[in-house]
């Protein structure tokens, strides 16, 4: 091969290579983007049933599987305070999961059953029926990095948490960060009174989440 042969197929070599590199770059954009409307839909599911049905519902996220799902509570429910003792030392011991929504009549019942072992009682949300409303995937490779809601003191990173939709039309003011795997993340934040989802191509987080869901930004 002479000079100019070389030359040629080493440009044809990189040209390739720097088109492939886009191109997942693109796929993995697509995929978050594919992500992020997956969570925009169960909100607004979620949302719309809390008021059609006069029930919580909780959008569930398992950091560890990756995962998103519905759960629906059969009674009256009221969130934990971030500083409760019960709350504290039920987290010490158990797997780390959101145990913030909790029906205060079967609270105040283990209280009187149980002085000396931390408990809130038996749960009151399961599982909402069907295939559609189990926890699925959120899309291949994408993973949850952090769900910050006002519930809990500092931003969930394993585990299971929650995001809360009540009855009267009201949500936590919430924010999901979604990653490719790589250091692109994406933000999907949630909007307190309307339900209504808010995407940004980078990672974002409020300084507090306030309950009329004005925030002051910090990238």
């Amino acid at each position: 091969m002479t000079l100019i042969e070389m030359m040629v197929v080493v440009i044809i070599i990189a040209l390739a290579a720097t088109g492939l590199g886009y191109g997942l770059g693109a796929l993995e954009r697509t995929q978050l983007r594919s992500a992020c409307m997956k969570i925009t839909a169960g909100v607004r599911y979620a949302y719309n049933r809390s008021i059609a049905q006069g029930t919580t519902v909780r959008l569930v996220f398992d950091l560890e599987q990756e995962t998103m799902g519905f759960e629906e509570a059969h009674g009256r429910v009221t969130l934990a305070r971030a500083n409760d003792e019960r709350r504290a030392e039920i987290a010490e011991d158990g797997s780390g999961d959101d145990i913030s929504g909790v029906d205060p009549w079967a609270a105040a019942q283990a209280r009187i059953e149980s002085t000396l072992r931390p408990s809130f009682g038996a749960s009151p949300f399961s599982a909402i029926e069907g295939r559609r409303y189990e926890a699925h995937p959120l899309g291949r490779g994408i993973t949850i990095e952090r769900l910050i809601t006002p519930h809990e003191p500092e931003p969930r990173q394993e585990g299971r948490g929650s995001i809360y939709f009540f009855p009267g039309g009201q949500t936590e003011h919430a924010v999901i960060w979604l990653s490719d795997g790589g250091d692109r993340v994406f933000s999907v934040e949630i909007h307190p009174l309307t339900g209504r989802t808010r995407v940004r191509d980078h990672a974002w987080e409020p300084d507090e989440l306030l309950d009329q869901g004005t925030s002051e930004v910090r990238d």
